[in-house]
């Protein structure tokens, strides 16, 4: 299956289309210090109020902060409000 995406990614760099088109990398957006936009995780690994883990295909997501709340969640996407301190990748 690796190989598989490798075609794809490499298919998408020749049309030129962003890399996000092509599922599997987590997609991370912060606005603020109050929300992050979570994309293409796999599952919930830990929730409190002050840290989040989250497994993505290929690494862990690790989100710390104050009164951390999941304000919405599908299959593969999540909004988090709260006090945002510190976003960690770990492979």
């Amino acid at each position: 299956m690796g190989g598989l995406f490798k075609a794809g990614e490499r298919m998408a760099e020749a049309v030129k289309l962003p890399r996000d088109v092509f599922p599997g990398d987590l997609l991370i957006s912060l606005i603020g210090r109050e929300e992050v936009l979570i994309e293409n995780y796999r599952s919930i690994l830990l929730y409190t109020d002050s840290v989040l883990c989250v497994q993505g295909k290929n690494c862990r997501l690790k989100v710390c902060g104050r009164s951390l709340r999941i304000a919405y969640y599908t299959s593969d996407a999540m909004k988090v409000n709260g006090m945002i301190q510190k976003v960690e990748l770990d492979a």
